[in-house]
């Protein structure tokens, strides 16, 4: 499509005629039958100073020109006149022209927003748009022309509080083509709450790709004279965004430079270290990448389907299309971005767009059109079980819109607590209850970020630690899984979730060459943070070890957290089946595994690169909780700790592991010299010890014993608050330090757990 050429003058025909009129030319202005505001109104009316048309010129007569019965002298209710009146065209309403918005599509779009009514056909339920007819024939009539077919924007006015009316532009759009969705017949709403008296804007809510998501919103937006509220579609999902600050044709979560962002959603503690504004937003304009997949129907690619003419070339772009998440080894990286695409305008509009579109009434679709139907599609990806992978699906669809809650009452898709006050007050619970976390990268190496550790021992771990933390390369699918299924994808790693109703929940993440996280919670209300602190770690598919425990023949499994080394938490939350879990990890690293049992008694075991068999299992028959469970747990750690001191120790020297056989005496005298690691190695042996009495069933005995390795274990960390340190460098003592700590912690949870 090439500048002016495609332009439409707004009228009616599903052709589209191109049009040289200027935004000037009166000849470009849509001039529509217009059935009143009661009508277009639905659950409210709004005023009447939102209609353009100009009053009948005052009659001689009475006050105002009317006679004294309040008619019309030169009428007098002539019901030829009368019809003709009826039948005249009415203008669009002054404010919906004012408010229409410049629409800005990504440059591997395929559906735009067009009129739904060539697509109706008659049945037995009546005169439906039928999902096979409008993908067949729409995609034919773009190969056709290489032009969006008949592009419309619908319209509906609204009351949404006294003094306040709700403009909604509605867009329809064939088909939904997502990474994490797909359906047909989509529809999209923009809505901008008008104050009667001003005409100023007080709101703009771009709605997401779910209800479940929060909308992309902005308070008191500034639209000078000359200007529109700018909408930003995300690529087949038409998922949209306001664009304010004047940075198109991208989005903006964050304010850049002098400019602010494109949304005044409040922000939110994502994670311990993240907070982020709660806002869908369009995950290409972020800078990440996001896959899209091909819908399949009865086991077909739609392309393939013999009910269906449509080409491969009518859906997304294979470039950024992955037809199979379980076939790729690891996220895809050259993905590319969102690039510009299309712009469609209002004809009134002073963008320079490629396009105008038709802006019409939405009621008279009403009439037209009985339903829209479509075979259910389905998008499954894996949930990981004990012994395999289970398969899950969801399908969502926001439905005919004037079936949906918000196209009579608006303020039920104001999806901000302030927003929402700022119009009427009041703050609805739902609007508080959310989910929020972070999905980040477990890779080998240490170039990323290690949780485990302060930023001041970073230097001093990097030649022990196996793996750290990194941003996703490619955006994941997060699946929430409850009575009514949803999903949405990250950005920039962070997912959110609005209106989570209280109770128990499934939360799945997922994405081409990644190895799925799945963990069950119970909303509460308010805010949940997912994971361990609102993180969640995933890993690619070569390099994922499997984790995989069974305590159905012990006491259960309630809740299992991972804690790599130095990566820190890695993953937290109750298993998926019921006392078995399957967590996916980087072989490369070293983590303790702790649950708790359905007695809310604790357990804890060690799992290393050593602890993965030929397949990549680690597999733990029966997990147990208990004192020996945790004694064998410190044991382990106490080894690696002492490990690392040896590694970090002053004097540049190998002291060896001082309970072998082999050590030599001068092996020994250098332990002995150094107060960490002799602190460290009387810490480990009384744990061995501790482990053997538990065995046995000697609880006193094993608890001696750990409450010896808690003592070994304050002589270190005195020996850090020496003036020299022990001859320990600053990066050294962060990274020992905190570690003792945490067993001694661990050793108390072994003396107060049962045997």
């Amino acid at each position: 499509m090439t500048g002016r050429d495609e332009e439409t003058n707004g009228e009616s025909s599903g052709e589209g005629p191109p049009s040289g009129g200027s935004p000037e030319d009166p000849g470009r202005r849509r001039v529509l039958g217009y059935a009143g505001l009661a009508a277009l109104a639905g659950g409210g009316v709004a005023g009447a100073w939102y209609l353009s048309r100009p009053a009948p010129a005052p009659a001689s007569g009475g006050e105002d020109g009317a006679d004294e019965n309040g008619g019309d002298p030169e009428n007098d209710g002539d019901p030829a006149d009368e019809d003709a009146l009826a039948d005249a065209p009415a203008e669009i309403p002054a404010v919906v022209s004012r408010y229409a918005p410049d629409l800005y599509f990504g440059a591997l779009e395929k559906w735009y927003p067009t009129d739904p009514r060539p697509y109706v056909v008659e049945t037995d339920e009546g005169a439906v748009v039928d999902g096979f007819t409008a993908l067949d024939e729409y995609s034919a009539a773009f190969r056709e022309t290489g032009s969006p077919p008949a592009p419309t924007v619908f319209y509906n006015v609204v009351e949404a509080e006294p003094g306040v009316d709700a403009v909604q532009y509605w867009l329809y759009s064939a088909f939904d083509q997502f990474t994490v969705n797909f359906h047909w017949h989509d529809w999209e709403l923009l809505q901008v709450f008008v104050d009667r008296e001003s005409g100023e804007p007080l709101l703009l809510s771009a709605s997401a790709h779910s209800r479940a998501s929060p909308n992309n919103e902005f308070l008191d937006p500034e639209i000078p004279d000359g200007s529109r509220p700018g909408i930003l579609s995300e690529v087949g999902s038409h998922s949209s965004a306001s664009e304010v600050n004047g940075l198109v044709p991208s989005f903006e979560r964050l304010p850049v430079g002098d400019l602010v962002s494109d949304v005044t959603n409040d922000a939110i503690d994502v994670s311990a270290s993240l907070r982020a504004p709660f806002a869908y937003g369009l995950p290409r304009d972020e800078g990440a990448r996001l896959p899209f997949v091909l819908p399949e129907l009865d086991g077909a690619p739609l392309h393939e389907h013999p009910s269906l003419s449509i080409e491969r070339t009518d859906l997304i772009d294979e470039r950024v299309t992955v037809g199979s998440w379980r076939g790729l080894p690891t996220p895809p990286e050259d993905l590319p971005l969102r690039e510009p695409g299309l712009v469609l305008a209002h004809p009134d509009s002073a963008v320079d767009a490629d396009a105008t579109y038709a802006l019409e009434p939405l009621s008279p679709l009403g009439e037209a059109i009985d339903g829209f139907v479509g075979p259910q599609l389905s998008f499954e990806f894996a949930v990981p079980g004990f012994a395999e992978d289970v398969l899950a699906s969801h399908i969502t669809s926001v439905g005919t819109p004037w079936e949906q809650e918000r196209f009579a009452d608006p303020l039920s898709d104001v999806t901000d607590p302030a927003h929402r006050r700022r119009i009427d007050g009041s703050e609805p619970d739902g609007l508080t209850n959310r989910v929020a976390g972070r999905v980040r990268q477990l890779r080998a190496g240490t170039g990323g970020t290690l949780d485990g550790v302060t930023d001041g021992a970073a230097d001093a771990v990097t030649g022990v630690a196996g793996v750290s933390l990194f941003p996703l390369s490619t955006e994941l699918a997060v699946r929430l899984a409850s009575e009514d299924p949803t999903a949405t994808v990250t950005r920039g790693g962070v997912f959110e979730y609005l209106r989570v109703e209280p109770g128990p929940h499934l939360i799945v993440a997922n994405g081409p060459g990644i190895a799925p996280v799945a963990s069950r919670f119970v909303h509460e209300g308010g805010l949940v943070r997912i994971g361990g602190d609102g993180e969640l770690a995933v890993v690619a598919r070569e390099d994922a070890g499997w984790i995989r425990g069974d305590a159905r023949e012990a006491d259960g499994v309630e809740r299992v957290r991972v804690v790599e080394d130095y990566a820190g938490v890695v993953y937290e939350g109750a298993p998926v089946e019921t006392d078995r879990f399957a967590v996916a990890v980087h072989r490369e690293g070293r983590y303790t595994v702790e649950v708790v049992d359905r007695a809310g008694a604790t357990g804890a075991y060690r799992v290393t690169p050593d602890s993965f068999d030929e397949n990549g299992e680690a597999v733990r028959e029966r997990v147990e909780t208990g004192k020996a469970a945790l004694a064998r747990t410190l044991r382990g750690e106490l080894d690696e700790l002492y490990a690392l001191a040896e590694s970090l120790a002053p004097d540049g020297d190998s002291a060896g592991d001082d309970t072998s056989e082999n050590t030599t005496d001068s092996e020994r005298e250098r332990t002995a010299s150094d107060p960490v690691r002799n602190g460290l190695s009387r810490a480990r042996s009384s744990a061995a010890r501790a482990v053997d009495a538990a065995e046995n069933g000697e609880e006193q005995t094993a608890d001696d014993r750990l409450s010896a390795s808690i003592s070994s274990l304050w002589e270190v960390r005195d020996a850090f608050l020496t003036d020299d340190q022990a001859g320990y460098d600053d990066s050294a003592v962060a990274a020992i330090d905190p570690k003792a700590l945490a067993g001694i912690e661990r050793a108390n949870d072994a003396i107060d757990a049962p045997l």
